[in-house]
């Protein structure tokens, strides 16, 4: 990700990507933080809120759902003398894993709606 400006341009390979991220079920802001992991391993909260121009919020709860995917992984950090720890986030899971992962969610979706358009042309008495 470009650091031109306050705000975070995106390159056009990673606006494609995030676009495609996006397409695929994977919320704007979960796809914009593993891009900055795919880019950057050992990223802090902050510097994904820098790099992605995030909010914390929206920061916290993405890292929250991206970590429930078993996509990312935090190590706590102890700062020297007082003061919370902070975590560092890393991919948990190699690249082709979170690939292969998200190929297995499309294909489990498609199956459904499989089921559901043979359910409704069933229901419907429509020869398939």
């Amino acid at each position: 990700m470009n650091n031109n400006s306050e705000k975070t341009m995106l390159s056009e390979k990673e606006l494609k990507a995030s676009n495609a991220l996006k397409r695929l079920g994977i919320p704007k802001m979960e796809n914009l933080i593993l891009l900055c992991l795919f880019e950057k391993e050992g990223l802090t909260a902050r510097e994904i809120e820098r790099t992605a121009d995030l909010r914390q919020p929206e920061v916290s709860q993405s890292v929250n759902a991206l970590k429930k995917k078993g996509w990312i992984k935090a190590s706590s950090i102890r700062k020297d003398g007082k003061g919370r720890p902070y975590d560092r986030f890393h991919l948990a899971k190699p690249i082709e894993g979170i690939r292969a992962d998200i190929k297995g969610r499309v294909q489990k979706k498609m199956e459904t709606e499989k089921q559901d358009m043979n359910a409704l042309y069933d229901m419907l008495g429509i020869e398939t």
